[in-house]
């Protein structure tokens, strides 16, 4: 599975980003979910063929998707106030050895205790390149609250490292890792199977 395949702009829906011939506005079950969640998109993202961030954003009523290389804020980001001690971000990083489905590390990877209330979770969505230049370009990330995924499972996709995940998965994840309802992370999961990746596979 080629996850760099590009999709041509002019031959897109508008809508989910996908070939008009594979568009799934109407096949999208949206779901309430009580975490927020704030995707910061590296452009050149937008119109692959595994654009499970685009997805996400359709599925996640709570969620809001961001197209660019960087935002002064994270209220900047969100386009409106919050609390960043009541935010955290996926890490590109590790954390330390630990059957934990999520840890909570400060600017110092040290883990966060007590564990902090996370009712918002910012996801970068790229290669590893463009993540960590995401990561770079907007410092106000490093004031937030570190999370790292221990996933369970492996991606449904190719992926070099176990940990590795596509963006919805890690979202899923998270989700079940904060306490989500577990028919948000449940439905997420299986629609980025169903619409994006074995569609891919025919």
């Amino acid at each position: 599975m080629n996850s760099n395949q590009r999709i041509n702009k002019s031959h897109a829906c508008p809508s989910c980003l996908r070939p008009k011939e594979q568009c799934i506005c109407a096949r999208v079950n949206p779901v309430d979910n009580r975490t927020s969640v704030l995707i910061l998109q590296y452009p050149r993202e937008q119109y692959k063929l595994l654009n499970s961030a685009k997805l996400s954003s359709m599925v996640l009523s709570n969620c809001i998707l961001r197209v660019g290389l960087s935002w002064p804020n994270l209220n900047a980001a969100l386009r409106k106030s919050t609390e960043r001690t009541q935010w955290g971000v996926l890490y590109l990083g590790s954390g330390a050895v630990s059957d934990e489905a999520v840890q909570i590390l400060d600017r110092k990877k040290q883990p966060v205790r007590p564990r902090p209330d996370i009712r918002g979770i910012v996801v970068l969505d790229g290669s590893w390149k463009q993540a960590k230049g995401l990561w770079w370009r907007n410092p106000w990330l490093l004031k937030l609250n570190r999370i790292v995924l221990n996933p369970a499972k492996s991606s449904l996709r190719n992926q070099t490292k176990r940990e590795a995940l596509s963006t919805a998965e890690a979202i899923a994840a998270a989700l079940e890792a904060f306490g989500e309802e577990p028919q948000v992370y449940q439905s997420l999961a299986a629609q980025y199977q169903t619409l994006i990746v074995e569609p891919k596979l025919l």
